[in-house]
């Protein structure tokens, strides 16, 4: 499929030779480290990840040390929208914090009907966005 067409291409490209950084939070914090995982050992990228709400008591103070990392770095928010609502404003609020610290963003949004439809779509989007960000590399 074109990369035109393929938002798992699309997102591999955006993090080529990026740090990466996935959050997620309820239901998507264990797919958040599942991301972690598949992108070191596939793709031999540095990537690490970030369980909401947590990271917004801690990580969200560095984002502006060093200035230089900025643009060397790229998170990833893994969203679902059956995600309680207090949960779902931490991320716009992350977004934000990130768009003001100049550090880029993707969101990666969940499909199906129920919870576990939902991490397993994103389970297997990360897996298609380790494999072609292996061929990047």
């Amino acid at each position: 499929m074109p990369l035109a067409h393929n938002l798992a291409k699309q997102l591999a490209s955006n993090l080529h030779r990026r740090a990466v950084v996935i959050y997620g939070g309820g239901i998507l914090a264990e797919v958040a480290h599942r991301w972690k995982t598949q992108l070191n050992e596939n793709s031999k990228a540095w990537s690490f990840h970030e369980v909401f709400p947590e990271l917004n008591h801690n990580a969200v103070v560095g984002y502006q040390f060093p200035p230089e990392l900025a643009d060397k770095i790229a998170v990833v928010l893994l969203r679902s929208a059956p995600l309680p609502k207090r949960l779902q404003l931490r991320y716009q609020v992350t977004s934000h914090l990130l768009e003001r610290a100049k550090v880029g963003y993707h969101f990666a949004d969940a499909e199906g009907s129920s919870p576990l439809s939902q991490m397993m779509s994103l389970v297997l989007f990360g897996d298609y966005v380790s494999y072609y960000l292996a061929i990047l590399k």
